[in-house]
């Protein structure tokens, strides 16, 4: 019976873990055995790369939106059917997406600087004067003077 409680506990290990490391920013290391040549195609498509001298993948350029891109690649992975362990951070399952507020808020700042920026005087743009509404006298509608014909409908 022990040998079945163990057998279903270690199916149920993760392949996967994806967490943070101190020198390496956001990493992925394999839990249980996969093939190399496997997990090396798999994390490549999700943007991880190899670490040289250890067995860990690193995302690629996590300083652009690194956490959205990690929690991103441990949701691909889960959708292809295989175990992933992720810090809590990481895990979409454990903790709301939280990119989504930031730039709701940053979308109505920016609507803010542009209707600001509009109604700002530069200068280039000075500020208006004083308009009065006084009608302005009618001017002398010109007349157009017309070329005469000649009999047969043809200008000269």
């Amino acid at each position: 019976m022990q040998n079945r409680i163990e057998a279903s506990t270690s199916s149920e290990l993760p392949h996967l873990y994806i967490g943070t490391h101190p020198t390496y920013g956001f990493v992925a290391a394999s839990g249980r055995p996969l093939t190399e040549h496997l997990k090396t195609w798999l994390l490549e498509r999700v943007m991880f790369e190899p670490v040289p001298g250890t067995d860990l993948h690193r995302l690629t350029e996590p300083s652009q939106d690194g956490i959205r891109r990690a929690r991103q690649a441990v949701s691909d992975i889960r959708n292809l059917g295989i175990r992933v362990q992720a810090d809590y951070v990481l895990d979409p399952l454990l903790t709301p997406d939280l990119s989504g507020a930031a730039p709701g808020m940053a979308h109505n700042e920016r609507l803010v600087r542009i209707a600001r920026a509009a109604t700002a005087h530069t200068a280039r743009r000075p500020a208006p004067s004083a308009v009065t509404l006084a009608s302005p006298a009618p001017a002398a509608t010109p007349r157009l003077q017309t070329a005469s014909r000649s009999p047969s409908g043809r200008s000269r």
